[in-house]
């Protein structure tokens, strides 16, 4: 057997040792002061940090043969290349949206008037040769000169409407100082315009970082804006909106003031009203939800001014504007709040990486210095503790089914009803329809009829929308106390990880090294803890938390009943209730023109006829819906992707650091049959990875540390 004995080479590892840890020391004392994420700068370096480090570690991993870990590192840094701050501008036509993206921008890039201007989604992008891509819907794309944007996606002729039904989207590229950080911005048509273009901007709200609703100080909160908030938005939409009441400057400073807190007044209580039908005003969630969106964000800004501001380099009147305040808001919600869930599971990666670098180090270390025989029946131990590992997984994935069937069960009465919900609303409608003797005239029995059909199909979707955000609300609930109880399994996953590596701890022969590469690694991992695998299933519906490989979940709501306006983006091809619902109801308009003689009956039993018919076809027609669309089954695939999701994140984290475990051991076996001691050299090499690893994992643990206080704050 081999003892390591030599004298020149623990002198080494004790100058390193003493010389090692007050670096590290003094790297996360610098790192502390170094953690900066409330600026677009700032944010950007801190990514920047966090990527170099996680390169380091990239190396390190190669050079010790840890693939998995590798090529897991590899698509981590991969997503972050391409990560970037998504803000869609939505709101009525003629609130001044592009001209306030052109304020955002400092310049006049995209086309605005005094007409409904945008027809399409434009995107702003960064690059310094500018340009515009067009993506076409029949999936052709097309480069053009950026001065002829405005035959592509407006509506200010008719060759340019007719153009623009035709583009999906616009990319405008252009050297902006605001798109340098990272941010594109959306350009939406307006809400009202006409549906489609309605249609167009609800489908790209489920993917983007933040909105900014534009709301006119001359028409503050219209009718339409108070349904669009209560019937089309998703109640966990809110907290990332800020309201913007554009077109201040005209009013006094008292009437601003006013009718921001008119707004934000209206807004509170709109969205607090949902969210009390959608989760329980008595509920868990409520409570949280009130906590985190707390009071709306409402700014007033004069958008026009801010734009001649810039242009003309006045500071004084960009002042009067209100616009820095804005933009400061915006920026603190993407970096502070957006992107802090980036930045932890990027810093999660560090250390989950590195810490497995540094068992990897010791295990190939205290595995070279182990007689043969004692290293096989190690190995032996190891690969068993590994089996047994995998059984405890299958275990918990098998609780992770038990707790979906659950969720399925509960849901149960809420879908055995849904059908029986939708119609009674119907049925209301038709019950409180006012009508007299003069809607049964010739002409006006059509209009009536048409009243009456778009009254319903407001009705059916509010109804529709609470229950299935209601639907959406119990799985993501479901799927987070879920994954909070998988803690305790990722806790005895490390503790077997570690019991793995300690298997080849040579007691008394270490003490000859001072135990260097333990006293490293309890350094880097023992005040923090390993782990954060399952972050991203805490913070759902976070585009960052795809940077740690979870897998998110789409939103039911998106998925069944707003599909009238998703399906093209989510690609779903089956028939959905509530779309055939609507579409029924379009055609019922016709069915009850000729059916009534005005002179034969009383008005009375006249109208109670119409409604009685009326109510015939409407139950006929949800009848054949429900016979042909199973609500149940598409609920019950939404609820086991949602926890296929989570085993799925359980698999990938868990095989990356079992495979590399298992194959640094093959390697080690292979070696120990090729040689009986580890050369001064390697120990050496070993050491030097031991100690890069270590001080990147410990720069990480300072980011959690204070990244996790931030969200807890």
């Amino acid at each position: 057997p081999f003892f390591f004995n030599d004298t020149a080479t623990t002198e080494i590892y004790t100058l390193s040792l003493h010389d090692a840890l007050p670096i590290c020391e003094e790297r996360r004392l610098v790192m502390k002061k170094q953690i900066d994420y409330g600026s677009y700068a700032s944010y950007k370096e801190t990514v920047k940090g966090l990527t170099e480090n996680l390169k380091s570690l990239l190396g390190l991993s190669e050079e010790i043969a840890l693939v998995n870990t590798a090529e897991s590192i590899r698509e981590t840094l991969e997503k972050t290349a391409e990560e970037h701050f998504e803000v869609a501008i939505v709101g009525e036509f003629k609130r001044g949206k592009s001209t306030l993206i052109n304020a955002m921008l400092g310049q006049e890039v995209l086309p605005a008037d005094v007409l409904p201007a945008t027809a399409t989604l434009n995107r702003v992008t960064y690059s310094e040769e500018p340009y515009v891509q067009v993506e076409y819907k029949n999936g052709k794309s097309e480069r053009v000169d950026i001065n002829k944007l405005e035959d592509y996606v407006t509506k200010l002729t008719a060759e340019s409407e007719e153009r623009a039904e035709t583009v999906k989207e616009a990319t405008v590229y252009y050297d902006t100082e605001f798109c340098k950080n990272n941010v594109d911005i959306i350009d939406t048509p307006g809400l009202n315009d006409d549906d489609q273009m309605t249609n167009v901007t609800l489908s790209i709200l489920p993917k983007i970082d933040a909105a900014v609703f534009v709301i006119s100080a001359n028409s503050p909160f219209s009718q339409f804006e108070k349904e669009f908030l209560e019937k089309k938005m998703l109640t966990s939409d809110v907290g990332r909106i800020i309201f913007v009441v554009n077109c201040f400057g005209t009013f006094s400073q008292a009437d601003e003031n006013k009718i921001v807190e008119t707004v934000r007044g209206r807004i509170g209580k709109y969205v607090m009203e949902k969210a009390k039908k959608v989760m329980g005003e008595d509920s868990r969630e409520f409570a949280v939800y009130k906590r985190k969106i707390g009071t709306p964000r409402v700014i007033g800004v004069y958008a026009k001014q801010a734009l001649n501001a810039k242009e003309t380099g006045d500071k004084e009147a960009l002042e009067k504007s209100n616009f820095p305040e804005f933009e400061k808001a915006l920026e603190t919600m993407l970096t502070k709040e957006r992107g802090v869930i980036a930045l932890q599971i990027l810093a999660n990666k560090i250390t989950n990486s590195g810490t497995e670098i540094l068992r990897s180090v010791v295990m190939q270390e205290n595995a070279l210095m182990m007689a043969n025989d004692e290293f096989m029946e190690k190995y032996d131990e190891a690969i068993k503790e590994i089996g047994e590992i995998r059984n405890k997984k299958r275990q918990e994935f098998v609780k992770i089914n038990d707790a979906a069937n659950q969720v399925f069960n509960d849901l149960q009465p809420v879908l055995d009803s849904y059908w029986t919900n939708i119609e009674q609303t119907a049925m209301e409608v038709i019950d409180n329809f006012q009508m007299s003797s003069d809607d049964f005239k010739k002409d006006q029995l059509k209009l009536v009829t048409a009243k009456l059909t778009e009254k319903i199909k407001e009705s059916i979707e509010a109804r529709a929308q609470i229950i299935c955000e209601q639907i959406q609300n119990s799985i993501n609930f479901a799927v987070s106390c879920e994954a909070e109880r998988l803690q305790e399994f990722e806790d005895e996953f490390f503790e077997s990880v570690t019991k793995i590596q300690q298997m080849f701890t040579i007691s008394d022969r270490v003490s000859k090294n001072g135990g260097v590469m333990d006293k490293i690694i309890g350094v880097a991992i023992g005040s923090y803890g390993v782990g954060g695998l399952f972050l991203g299933f805490r913070e759902s519906g976070v585009k960052g938390a795809l940077l740690g490989g979870a897998t998110g979940f789409a939103g039911f709501y998106a998925t069944y009943y707003t599909a009238i306006f998703f399906a093209g983006f989510f690609g779903i091809t089956a028939t959905l209730p509530v779309t055939l619902c609507l579409m029924a109801l379009a055609g019922i308009a016709g069915t009850f023109t000729s059916n009534f003689a005005v002179d034969k009956i009383l008005v009375k039993e006249r109208i109670d006829k119409y409604k009685s018919n009326f109510k015939t076809q409407v139950r006929k027609q949800f009848h054949e819906m429900k016979l042909n669309n199973d609500f149940t089954e598409t609920v019950r695939r939404q609820v086991f992707s949602a926890f296929e999701g989570l085993k799925g994140k359980i698999e990938s984290e868990t095989e990356i650091i079992l495979r590399d475990t298992q194959e640094t051991l093959d390697n080690l076996n292979d070696l120990k049959t090729e040689k009986s001691n580890i050369s001064q050299k390697e120990m050496e090499r070993l050491h030097d990875i031991a100690e890069s690893a270590s001080a990147i994992v410990q720069e990480a643990y300072q980011v959690r540390r204070v990244l996790t206080e931030a969200m807890e704050s």
